[in-house]
């Protein structure tokens, strides 16, 4: 059954990038009939809504769907859940978080602020992933 968490799921392995991919990560689910996919989509973002997206989106969800699936955009208010992007952004955020909060705990750096006046630089730290 085809959800708003699944979505996310299938965008992220679609391997979709350039304009289609762009357009997927920012669609968020609203429903599947077994023929029509409902997204919903940002008013900032229907320029993403091309012809060719939309297709290659089509095509790449067809063997997971089994069917090629009519593609609907609607206002993203009726969306039931976030979008990739959405979620890449705030698991992003909390990363960059967690990254300056352990940063700022370290014995070392609470020694140089406390005995030099250090200051941390905004933006300048950054996860150990990226």
């Amino acid at each position: 059954m085809l959800d708003a968490e699944r979505w996310i799921e299938l965008v992220a392995a679609a391997g979709l990038s350039g304009p289609a991919g762009q357009l997927a990560a920012h669609a968020a689910f609203i429903g599947f009939d077994g023929t029509t996919l409902r997204l919903g989509l940002s008013p900032a973002f229907e320029l993403l809504k091309l012809p060719g997206s939309i297709k290659a989106l089509a095509e790449a969800l067809t063997p997971e769907l089994g069917i090629m699936p009519q593609l609907q955009f609607d206002t993203i208010a009726e969306a039931s859940g976030e979008t990739l992007h959405e979620r890449s952004e705030r698991r992003r955020d909390a990363r960059q978080e967690a990254a300056e909060a352990a940063f700022m705990a370290d014995p070392g750096v609470q020694q140089l602020i406390r005995r030099y006046g250090a200051t941390l630089v905004p933006d300048t730290i950054r996860p150990h992933d990226e």
